[in-house]
């Protein structure tokens, strides 16, 4: 019996495990019109008959296939033996970019038509499809008559399409796991010839490798790298891996090399190639060791707390306030008032101007939802950040990522308070990685996403989360969490939301004392202890504080005075650390804030003691670079310095003052120690007391 392969997706779909679908949900799936599965369902109710089956619709449930078991095996098994007749146009296009990608020599258009058993019109039909897809990586798809078909462009941009194609068909938290499966089977079928192929992208005997080497050398970084981002950085290497054994390497610029060569980054780039270069016996140019630096300094975590001392960060502090005062303005919501709104943009929009830059490739796999859900915050964005970054050209896709920020941001005022939700699998790692990413891409609302192994489970209090979610059944109450797959579907996320806002609802109703006497003995211990940690960062931020005068006739000088002074009231060990630290921070970008005589050093170190803020009048204004890249009269520095260790609030901590001087830079530029200070204790109180909450 032959099944087109329209007609064989929407079986497996009706086979599979929900029994219920709506036709607007198999239209969606199939990515085709409801009127068109109408008419496949018509043509399909007199097939079920042969095999005891029937099709049920009805109005207002859905679409179901019903009969017994040997029907269903009986189907099932027509379908394994009629597979491999037909490509749909989606599985053509995966399979011709994948070709043409992958070479770069160029191919025959009826070697192509052969491959996919159509006609070779039909082939040049589908290239004309995906001839905008490639210019949009800055690829050019060429056709000539006698000599093929081809895609030329730079190299890092046929890499970029082809982690972008990876990323637009598997999640990227799963994509390891399918990678390092062994897929290396002979089917006829189609869409298993095409999911063949796109992970043929990648030697997959090789992620394994590469997945050890990068984790090793990682590990020294000051700072940690999203999931999503390691998970991209592993991919990137493997396919670099394959092309360089194909001769077919980067070119980079001589200067942003050399700059490239001065970051620490660089040193844990080195240590990847060399991890590679043992492992694989490959050559790693010094071009691709710099493209690793890309990748990993365009990839931060961007909920670290003490990014603000990482280096490069502050350039884009008066942006993200002038932005947030746009959309705040634009929606009514009192959005300035978000701290986690406020350090989330800060950190994705350094990393952000940074890919802007470099000319980095960004993918968002999930716009087309973005933009269909949060239609007016897109618009308003989108112009917040034309008036916000002229100077740049902002892609879509980036878009969408700050559209997520705020959305979450005005989703935590709507509801008083932020979420926090458990994740739970066999090891807490693996499977719960995957959820908590998928958790926090549908539901922006949530504010943090705990993982769990099972076994840890039953020391924990789960009354202390908003939301359990569990991927195996757990020795608790039904009540007390939700079971969901590791790739979180449709239904799963329908209960979830349900879930929410059944919480929500009883929130609304329940006190706040009731909410804070629920929470268990050691809870309550451990916010009393939190509490008592931001005090102490707080008032030693208070009483250390002071507005001093400096005479020097340059930067240095001016930094070892400062220090001195620092050494005196015990926040500093010795100052050679601590000006080296401040030095190599100026020299890798502007500190002056624009539009005023200020600048803001800023550094973490060793040396440091204590947190501490202190500010100082110069007798003659310095010449130094703004944070806009244009030269600035500095006349008044303002010094940021965080200890090493210490604890976790001192980072955030600092940092918030670093927006509260953007905010307020009248105050901070003219005002006196003593109006400073005032100032200070009171938006720090504020503070204290949103941790109290």
């Amino acid at each position: 019996m032959y099944f087109t392969a329209r007609e064989r997706n929407l079986l497996f779909l009706l086979t599979g495990a929900e029994q219920q679908w709506s036709v607007k949900a198999l239209a969606q799936s199939l990515a085709v019109s409801e009127r068109t599965i109408h008419r496949d369902l018509a043509g399909l109710e007199r097939i079920m008959d042969d095999f005891g089956l029937s099709l049920r619709k009805r109005a207002g449930v859905g679409v179901s296939l019903e009969g017994n078991a040997s029907g269903f095996e009986s189907l099932r098994a027509a379908l394994a033996a009629t597979a491999g007749g037909e490509f749909t146009p989606e599985e053509r296009k995966i399979y011709l970019l994948c070709t043409l990608l992958e070479r770069s020599e160029p191919v025959k258009l009826a070697a192509l038509a052969l491959d996919l058993r159509v006609a070779s019109a039909t082939v040049s039909y589908d290239l004309e499809h995906i001839r905008d897809w490639l210019e949009s990586f800055g690829l050019t798809l060429v056709k000539k008559r006698g000599w093929g078909i081809a895609v030329t462009g730079e190299e890092n941009r046929r890499r970029a399409a082809m982690r972008s194609l990876l990323a637009e068909h598997f999640d990227e938290a799963e994509i390891l796991s399918l990678l390092k499966k062994n897929l290396n089977r002979q089917t006829a079928d189609p869409s298993g010839l095409v999911m063949e192929r796109l992970l043929g992208l990648v030697e997959r005997e090789k992620i394994a490798q590469v997945e050890e080497t990068v984790k090793q050398a990682i590990s020294k970084l000051p700072y940690s790298l999203a999931a999503a981002a390691y998970i991209g950085l592993v991919v990137h290497l493997a396919l670099a891996l394959e092309r360089i054994e194909k001769g077919e390497t980067l070119r980079f610029d001589p200067a942003l090399l050399q700059e490239l060569q001065q970051t620490r980054e660089y040193e844990v780039a080195q240590k990847i190639a060399a991890g590679l270069r043992t492992v694989f016996g490959q050559e790693f140019p010094e071009a691709e060791i710099a493209n690793i630096v890309l990748h990993l300094r365009g990839a931060k975590r961007g909920t670290d707390r003490g990014y603000w001392f990482e280096e490069g960060t502050g350039t884009v502090m008066k942006e993200t306030g002038e932005l947030i005062r746009y959309v705040e303005n634009e929606t009514g919501v009192p959005l300035s008032k978000d701290p986690s709104l406020i350090q989330g943009l800060l950190a994705h929009l350094e990393r952000a101007l940074y890919r802007l830059k470099e000319n980095l490739p960004i993918h968002n796999p999930l716009l087309h939802r973005i933009e269909q859900d949060y239609p007016g915050l897109f618009a308003t964005i989108t112009a917040g950040m034309a008036e916000t970054f002229s100077g740049y050209r902002i892609p879509r896709e980036e878009i969408g990522y700050l559209v997520m920020h705020f959305g979450a941001a005005l989703e935590r005022w709507r509801r008083g308070s932020p979420i926090r939700a458990l994740v739970v699998c066999a090891s807490g790692i693996g499977t719960s990685k995957l959820l908590a990413s998928r958790l926090q891409t549908e539901f922006p609302e949530i504010a943090r996403v705990e993982e769990a192994a099972f076994d840890e489970v039953r020391q924990m209090d789960l009354h202390a989360y908003d939301l359990v979610l569990s991927t195996i059944p757990l020795e608790r109450a039904e009540t007390d969490y939700i079971r969901v797959h590791p790739y979180l579907t449709e239904t799963d996320a329908d209960r979830i939301r349900a879930h929410l806002n059944e919480k929500q609802r009883k929130r609304a109703q329940e006190p706040e004392r009731d909410e804070w006497m629920s929470k268990g003995e050691s809870t309550g211990i451990e916010a009393i202890e939190r509490i008592q940690e931001v005090t102490e960062a707080i008032l030693t931020i208070l009483r250390g504080y002071f507005l001093s005068f400096l005479s020097a006739p340059s930067l240095s000088p001016v930094l070892d005075e400062a220090c001195k002074q620092l050494i005196a009231t015990g926040v500093l060990q010795e100052t050679a650390t601590v000006i080296e630290a401040l030095e190599k921070r100026e020299r890798l970008g502007g500190l002056g804030i624009p539009g005023t005589a200020m600048a803001l050093f800023h550094a973490r170190s060793e040396a440091v003691q204590k947190p501490s803020f202190t500010m100082y009048d110069l007798d003659q204004p310095l010449q130094v670079e703004g944070m806009d890249g244009k030269p600035l009269s500095m006349s008044r520095l303002l010094l940021l310095l965080a200890p090493m260790d210490g604890n976790e609030f001192t980072p955030e901590l600092l940092s918030r003052i670093s927006v509260l001087i953007i905010e307020s830079p009248v105050l901070f530029q003219s005002g006196s120690e003593e109006e400073i200070r005032s100032f200070l204790a009171e938006q720090l109180n504020r503070i204290l007391h949103e941790e109290m909450k």
